[in-house]
């Protein structure tokens, strides 16, 4: 936020300004400005191949952005309340395959030491997704991933 001050990243959440990305020569995102305000919904409509994952990537920092020749760029993203248990899904949840849902969520909680398998169980029937299935997460509908991805 060096480059604002507080007072202008008072109600903005996400702030992007000159963003351009590029893989090689084709161009995907060019002078990308977007300003997204606090307490607001908002939707990325286009077309298949537009950018519109690949600026949700850049704004959660999996991708790098491609500077302009003369152009800054700068993207923020405002701690503000934002939650640490808060995650991302982009395109299709990353699992481990040849596991079933419970065991790639039992290896999850294991690793943040958060939530017992009883808390597995429970958000599974949640999304609704059975905990009790013995289908690996391989052989999952992309829909069923996605409900795995959101417990």
């Amino acid at each position: 936020m060096e480059k604002w001050k507080k007072s202008e990243f008072q109600n903005t959440c996400v702030k992007i300004e000159h963003v351009t990305k590029r893989f090689g020569e084709d161009l995907v995102l060019k002078e990308v400005n977007l300003t997204l305000k606090v307490g607001q919904v908002y939707g990325v409509v286009g077309n298949n191949g537009s950018g519109k994952t690949v600026l949700m990537k850049c704004i959660c920092g999996f991708l790098p952005v491609t500077t302009g020749m003369e152009n800054d760029f700068y993207i923020a993203v405002s701690a503000v309340d934002f939650p640490e248990s808060l995650g991302v899904i982009i395109e299709t949840p990353g699992f481990l395959t040849q596991y079933t849902g419970v065991k790639n969520l039992e290896i999850l909680a294991d690793m943040k030491r958060m939530i017992s398998k009883a808390d597995i169980r429970l958000i599974l029937k949640k999304v609704g997704l059975d905990p009790d299935m013995k289908k690996p997460v391989g052989k999952y509908s992309l829909g069923m991933r996605q409900r795995l991805g959101i417990a």
